[in-house]
């Protein structure tokens, strides 16, 4: 099958948000406090911020990928 760079990137994007948004709901029933006070702005600047390391991700795991699909090992 072949996997498109697009489509590896939007599965790494939707892993990202997924987390983006969980980590701080589980934080939050953790320590129980409100789920609004731990999303908070500088949350969400965190995770836009944090997203070209989702794409070097992306980027390195499709690579990995070709690699290993030509390769004869």
């Amino acid at each position: 099958m072949k996997r498109l760079f697009k489509s590896v990137v939007f599965e790494m994007s939707l892993y990202y948000g997924v987390l983006a948004v969980v980590l701080p709901l589980i934080y939050a029933v953790t320590y129980h406090v409100s789920y609004l006070s731990v999303f908070s702005a500088e949350w969400f600047a965190v995770t836009v911020f944090m997203y070209p390391v989702v794409l070097v991700l992306s980027a390195i795991r499709y690579g990995y990928g070709r690699m290993r699909k030509t390769s004869h090992f």
